[in-house]
């Protein structure tokens, strides 16, 4: 299967992040400075860091968290995709007897913790052994490209997993303690805010996504970093009650000072490309998709349309009705075409319905593609939250009548706690699917304790880390563990509200 030769070919998967893998003070370090020593040869490991943040973001992982969001539907158990679409939820399956644990819950942590590594490299060579490059302003640019680096995926690390490390060039590796994900939120914060402080004191700053492509001035670098504080500033709350007590001025400021236009850099040939919508969108030969629409989507256009697919054999569900355009430019009606659905594994998991809206030909692997990065309309949706958590419901109506929910859908919102709410949750599941970085949909859930009961809200630290470090392996989700910490109890599931707009 094209899937599969794909993934195999271009994989490179980080399982453990331990004190072995954080090499700053390895024996393999004064040949990495000595390399570094060369200006070109030290940019160019700077530029391949900026890739792989920009590409761990869109990659095949990001696919879990749509499953765990009901974004998509699956009984194909390839890569453990069905454990996480499965109901009801399953526990997540964090063991070292997994073999699909690399791309689940390893990946992210593998990536992002390399990163941070490779951020740590250049900020040793910069500030601790004194390297200058080339002069003083342009050893200043890298460091702020480090510290961006490095930032983000601290980001990440903060939204997706319930504790990490926090880990910097002078730190002790062989105390490395775990941080909670408040405490790497902070972390991250502080970085970023130091490559925006950095970039300030740059003549003409710029950033490099990947080598020989598109370059950030110092604007739309800063624009880009307030852009990533914004979101993970407000992804970081687990639940409905601690997303009550964020900070939604300091959002809000940062959400103001964010990009103002659509951050969806051009893809180039195994270099930089969307594997996460390559996975979702693939179209199979019946002309179902390999990973079909979710109902919840339909039932967000169409809230008369069930929550569950009919379980009798031979049903099929007609198309949902709505008046947003979107729900015929952005899916497309299958009818009984269930692709790869079995109906063994439960027909209540199936689906008429697939993603089209960046659907390209089965081939996102090559050069001059947008990669939905970051959409303006995040921000957008950002600061009308902020102004639903601070009881202002008219401004954050008025905010969603300039964002694409009426630009693009022509759906109005009444300004009441309940519809704009739901209203939000209808874009973040809608506008910003495949239209953003992963877990952004999760995350909105989880803040807003609309997740079905017995999903996880967060990830584990991975088994495989666990392991090396001879700390004990634990996981969250599962139906029987709803009452338990980083598990949904399902209270105030998307399938039992009441979705008024």
């Amino acid at each position: 299967m094209k899937k599969i030769l794909i993934f195999l070919l271009i994989a490179q998967i980080t399982v453990s992040c331990s004190k072995k893998h954080f090499n700053i003070d390895n024996p393999n370090y004064p040949i990495a400075k000595e390399v570094l020593a060369d200006a070109n040869d030290f940019k160019n490991y700077n530029i391949s860091n900026h890739n792989s943040l920009f590409q761990a973001q869109v990659s095949l992982s990001g696919v879990f968290f749509r499953g765990l969001s009901d974004q998509f539907t699956t009984t194909n158990a390839y890569l453990g995709f069905w454990t996480f679409t499965d109901e009801p939820r399953r526990s997540l399956p964090n063991s070292t007897a997994n073999d699909d644990l690399p791309y689940q819950m390893g990946y992210p942590w593998g990536k992002f913790n390399e990163i941070i590594n490779n951020a740590n490299i250049i900020q040793k060579t910069i500030e601790s052994d004194g390297l200058v490059i080339n002069d003083d302003n342009t050893t200043k640019n890298e460091l702020a490209g480090s510290y961006f680096d490095k930032g983000v995926a601290q980001g990440y690390l903060s939204m997706i997993y319930d504790k990490a490390f926090v880990v910097n060039y002078d730190t002790d590796v062989n105390n490395l303690q775990f941080k909670s994900y408040t405490e790497v939120l902070d972390a991250a914060i502080q970085n970023i805010t130091k490559a925006i402080d950095l970039a300030n004191q740059v003549n003409s700053f710029q950033y490099q996504i990947y080598k020989d492509g598109p370059i950030l001035d110092k604007n739309e670098f800063i624009k880009l970093a307030n852009a990533y504080m914004a979101r993970f500033s407000i992804a970081i709350a687990r639940s409905d009650a601690e997303a009550a007590n964020l900070d939604y001025n300091q959002i809000l400021n940062y959400a103001n000072n964010a990009i103002d236009a659509d951050f969806w850099p051009p893809s180039k040939e195994n270099v930089f490309y969307n594997n996460l919508q390559d996975w979702s969108l693939y179209m199979l030969s019946d002309g179902s998709g390999y990973m079909p629409t979710d109902i919840k989507i339909q039932h967000l256009f169409d809230p008369n349309y069930p929550v569950e697919y009919p379980t009798q054999s031979g049903v099929v569900l007609p198309p949902a009705n709505s008046n947003d355009p979107r729900l015929t430019d952005y899916y497309e009606y299958v009818g009984g075409n269930f692709g790869y659905l079995r109906e063994s594994r439960g027909r209540h998991l199936f689906s008429s319905y697939r993603h089209i809206r960046f659907w390209d030909m089965n081939w996102e692997n090559r050069d001059g593609l947008q990669v939905q990065i970051f959409p303006k309309a995040e921000i957008d949706y950002i600061k009308a939250e902020c102004y639903y958590r601070m009881g202002d419901y008219a401004q954050a109506v008025a905010i969603l009548d300039q964002s694409p929910r009426m630009t693009v859908g022509g759906q109005s919102t009444t300004p009441a706690k309940d519809n704009v709410r739901n209203a939000l949750f209808y874009e973040y599941s809608i506008e910003l699917d495949l239209n953003s970085g992963m877990a952004v949909n999760w995350a909105f859930m989880r803040r807003h304790d609309l997740l079905q009961r017995g999903t996880a809200i967060h990830y584990p630290v991975p088994a495989s880390e666990l392991e090396v470090v001879q700390h004990p392996i634990y996981t969250f989700g599962g139906d029987a563990n709803a009452d338990q910490d980083g598990t949904s109890d399902g209270s105030n599931s998307w399938k039992v509200i009441n979705l008024v707009y």
